[in-house]
């Protein structure tokens, strides 16, 4: 079956000459397609919510198909097995769920107000209920299913990082910090600016104030800026100690002059 994409593309070949009223065929495919994905929509969404409920274990096939108002055979055409939807889940949530942490840009960088755009957009990513408890099912179903456990890592943290890797490099080209490592440099960034929230948020069901985030990532700033920052200005460089200075350092008091 032909594809949104796959549609545009032969559209584009034929000059955009071929329209839906101009070719009956063409219009059935278009229809095909768009009802396919709404179908995928419903499957994914109907899962969602019944894993996030009820657990991956406990949550059926059949039941994500009556949920979604499908057929287990419409289902199945779609995703293999419960595994593969809960794969295509994941991938989706991550992908759907934020815009990029940094993106180059023409402005001149200024450390401390990027490094807080970019820790607002990381904190605002996880510190909601619904992704609080999508992070809860991917941890209790990763030990057992590797594949979930790495499309998470690729499309969560690691993006993240190089995201936040990409900002320190133009930020080091511009000699306003000095990193000798990065990728490592990101990622104490980003555990400095969450610290504890998410696990404390998952441990006692209770989200972080908007104080506690504000000062956590005030502080992570801080700390990261003091350890990697360059100062403004030359650095001053300490005068030699002579010999007869030393001489008179180490004299008593009673026979200095």
């Amino acid at each position: 079956m032909l594809c949104m994409s796959c549609l545009s593309q032969v559209t584009l070949m034929l000059g955009g000459r071929m329209t839906s009223s101009s070719n009956p065929g063409l219009s059935r495919v278009v229809t095909d397609a768009g009802r396919t994905e709404r179908k995928h929509t419903q499957i994914v969404d109907s899962a969602r919510t019944l894993f996030l409920e009820s657990g991956f274990d406990t949550t059926s096939v059949d039941a994500i198909a009556r949920h979604a108002g499908v057929s287990k055979a419409t289902l199945y055409a779609h995703f293999t097995d419960k595994d593969a939807l809960l794969l295509a889940l994941v991938e989706e949530d991550c992908e759907r769920r934020r815009d990029p942490l940094w993106m180059p840009h023409d402005r001149t960088i200024d450390l401390e107000r990027d490094l807080r755009e970019i820790g607002q957009r990381f904190l605002s990513i996880f510190l909601d209920d619904q992704a609080l408890a999508m992070h809860r099912l991917i941890m209790s179903c990763a030990a057992r299913y590797p594949a979930i456990a790495e499309a998470f890592m690729r499309a969560g943290p690691d993006r993240c990082d190089a995201e936040v890797a990409a900002f320190l490099r133009a930020a080091k080209a511009e000699g306003l910090i000095d990193v000798p490592n990065v990728r490592l440099a990101a990622t104490q960034f980003l555990m400095l600016i969450q610290g504890r929230l998410p696990l404390t948020w998952a441990l006692s069901l209770q989200a972080p104030s908007a104080a506690e985030s504000r000062a956590q990532l005030e502080g992570g700033i801080k700390v990261f800026i003091a350890a990697y920052g360059r100062k403004a200005g030359p650095t001053r460089q300490a005068r030699p100690v002579t010999k007869t200075a030393s001489k008179r350092a180490r004299a008593p008091a009673s026979r200095r002059p």
